[in-house]
């Protein structure tokens, strides 16, 4: 299994002197990476900055922040190359690699520049245990407070002994529906709850933007990202947590590139346009990557399979079947059940390979009766 990675937000609570620091340098390490991605587009710095190092410039800047800027600044340009378009930096953060920033007691204590000289300073902190090893440290001010963003390597999961196998369909009337084989489906998330939500954040941005309050805009838009953020890791942590105890040792769930041209109605009038906006916006990926990245830390197998046909297939006789709106019937056997529980059935017995869409196989399962 590769490396597992994940990122922690911490609270810094700097003196008014450490924030004035922390602002001053936070504001050079950006506008050194601004002037070294100049310098490599007009070739001042040659072949890509290759054999550069400190000694070629100067900045502000902690010798090993600095090698850390110039490291940005050649990603943000080769960045650039791909896209034709040279970006200038504004927002102010530094970062530190692992080998010089600590924690202890509630403190950060990691070196900064002041005067011409290197100094530590120890910054209170939110207490938050990193179980793991830690890596860069990104520093910015967020909604004007200070937060330390603090990406460290897990250590390996042990793998599960589980050997059931669980597939997974994502959904807006639904947002998930499992099943094991051999042990049923259970729906997760309430998703009539989650649009009556969403619909309320897009009537008040539908007033704001009447009242022409850009800002205040942009914070709901903010506001309801966090709140679906929040939504999708319940919802992930509850699944996982679920084939945990069933005894799951891989989790199928759809590859779902395109799946926003599948879902979205073909028809016009005001309902087809809501349904549309909803698919839109509705976060499938975020809630399929929290799901993945959970697993991964329970030691239990993702796979992504093929999508097609997986809520029009009957699970007994494998003939495809439309469904009316949540309830399918099989033309040929008689199968019925719900139509999220028939994708998850399905999803639940294709093969595929981790990372990448799999052939739509359809393995032999115990369970292809009725949906439990």
């Amino acid at each position: 299994m590769s490396e597992l990675k994940t990122t922690v937000q911490v609270r810094l609570y700097p003196t008014p002197e450490q924030a004035a620091i922390l602002r001053a340098h936070c504001q050079e390490y950006i506008s050194t990476v601004n002037v070294l991605v100049a310098a490599l587009d007009s070739d001042v710095l040659p072949d890509g900055g290759k054999g550069t190092s400190t000694k070629d410039f100067t900045a502000a800047l902690p010798s090993a922040v600095t090698n850390q800027a110039f490291r940005d600044a050649r990603s943000v340009w080769k960045r650039s190359c791909a896209l034709g378009v040279i970006p200038l930096l504004h927002k102010p953060i530094c970062q530190w690699n692992n080998q010089n920033w600590r924690m202890e007691d509630e403190r950060l204590v990691l070196p900064v520049a002041q005067d011409g000289k290197v100094r530590q300073i120890s910054v209170g902190c939110a207490c938050v245990a990193l179980d793991g090893t830690p890596g860069l440290l990104r520093i910015k001010r967020k909604r004007g407070k200070w937060m330390a963003e603090v990406a460290y390597t897990l250590p390996e999961p042990e793998h599960t002994t589980g050997v059931a196998s669980m597939g997974v369909d994502l959904g807006i009337k639904v947002p998930a529906v499992v099943h094991i084989i051999g042990k049923g489906h259970r729906f997760f998330g309430n998703g009539r709850q989650q649009r009556a939500k969403r619909r309320q954040f897009y009537a008040r941005r539908k007033d704001l933007q009447k009242a022409k309050k850009v800002r205040a805009v942009r914070k709901s838009q903010g506001k309801e990202a966090r709140w679906m953020r929040d939504t999708n890791h319940q919802l992930s942590h509850q699944i996982v947590s679920h084939a945990q105890q069933q005894g799951v040792g891989i989790i199928r769930m759809e590859q779902l590139a395109g799946i926003r041209q599948r879902t979205a109605r073909k028809s016009r009038g005001a309902k087809a346009r809501k349904n549309n906006r909803m698919i839109a916006t509705w976060t499938f990926h975020q809630l399929a990557t929290f799901i993945a990245y959970k697993a991964a830390r329970a030691g239990i197998a993702v796979a992504w399979v093929d999508p097609a046909h997986t809520s029009q297939q009957c699970p007994a006789c494998f003939r495809l079947n439309t469904a009316d709106d949540r309830h399918y019937v099989c033309a040929d056997g008689g199968w019925t059940g719900h139509r999220d529980a028939v994708g998850a059935i399905n999803i639940s017995r294709r093969t595929g390979l981790h990372g990448q869409s799999a052939g739509a196989t359809v393995a032999s399962g115990s369970d292809g009766g009725r949906a439990a």
